[in-house]
């Protein structure tokens, strides 16, 4: 009977890593919420462990390849290396999740997210600049963009509007290709393993189990940058603005840009976390949250004010080696 029982668990937690898996397949192959197909895969490695993890990834995998190659027939080319740059980058992606659950040599998490960023980033680097300086591929692309378009029944010249997207999403991917990579990930990590303590406590709730070693949250309002990182930092925005001002091109410009956001993120996270500590000092959790989806929106609609939000939270996040917000409570008593 008891055995009966654990190869019925056996079997719910194999469909459950499996859904999962689809479940991030699909999502990477919406193209919309693409950038969120990790969050799956990293919830079944927070609340089920490594090896429901490694299953859900590789179902995952399997899910993107086959609707790659779905898409390729239905354009009727296979042509192997397009095909390749389709499913090489969600494997890398999910390699890297992958590693950062596997706490290589005992890092901590927040270092083992830079780290497997960094690697992921210095791996697809060629490829990338490769790829965007290919006038073929992009054609490819600008073809593909537009017959999509077509059938989904967009007005005005598709061409035209294909190619100038084409063109846009390559000036982005050559300059923030890094930084995308690490808002991926982290952001991945975190969503996934929130989650999945929630349930957790959930489960032990409705069991009458209070179990204190269950981590609620990741909480935002702890987060603080090693100080370390303050000179590197300043290092690096200082190259880009020499890079601005000296209006340099190619590999230069490219990885003066990389690096930059980079380290503009880990400050923006935490200037995030730095509201996040306030709203509740100050009982506006509340007023934060109907806050954070009109910024995203506000990012979404319009480049200015996705500008001045991006600049000012890491300026928020860096300041506070001088001013310090976290006290200010206690300072105005």
């Amino acid at each position: 009977m008891d055995g009966s029982v654990r190869q019925q668990a056996r079997n719910r937690e194999f469909l459950l890593n499996a859904s999962a898996g689809l479940l991030s397949g699909f999502i990477y192959l919406s193209y919309v919420l693409s950038f969120a197909f990790l969050v799956p895969v990293q919830h079944a490695f927070a609340g089920r462990g490594r090896k429901s993890g490694l299953v859900a990834a590789a179902f995952a995998f399997l899910a993107i390849a086959a609707g790659q190659a779905f898409r390729m027939l239905e354009i009727k080319s296979l042509d192997p290396l397009i095909l390749a740059s389709g499913i090489l980058p969600p494997l890398l992606l999910l390699a890297a999740i992958g590693f950062i659950n596997m706490k290589p040599a005992k890092l901590g998490r927040g270092t083992s997210i830079l780290l497997a960023s960094a690697l992921l980033s210095a791996l697809v680097a060629p490829f990338v600049m490769k790829a965007t300086s290919d006038k073929n591929f992009s054609s490819w692309l600008v073809e593909y963009v537009a017959s999509t378009m077509s059938s989904t029944g967009a007005t005005g010249d598709s061409l035209f509007n294909a190619r100038a997207a084409v063109d846009s999403a390559i000036g982005v991917i050559r300059s923030a290709f890094a930084a995308i990579i690490l808002w991926i990930l982290a952001g991945s990590w975190w969503i996934g393993s929130v989650i999945a303590a929630r349930g957790a406590v959930r489960a032990a709730q409705r069991s009458g189990e209070a179990d204190a070693s269950v981590n609620v949250t990741v909480s935002l309002a702890g987060i603080r940058v090693p100080s370390i990182a303050l000179w590197p930092t300043l290092l690096a925005w200082t190259l880009l603005l020499v890079v601005l001002m000296t209006r340099q091109t190619g590999y230069l410009a490219t990885a003066a840009w990389n690096i930059a956001l980079c380290v503009a993120s880990l400050y923006a996270v935490q200037g995030m976390g730095i509201l996040s500590h306030l709203s509740k000092q100050f009982n506006a959790t509340r007023f934060l949250r109907l806050l954070a989806p009109i910024a995203i929106l506000a990012v979404a609609l319009s480049s200015a004010a996705g500008a001045i939000i991006m600049i000012a939270l890491p300026v928020l996040g860096i300041t506070e080696v001088w001013l310090p917000y976290r006290s200010i409570k206690g300072a105005l008593k």
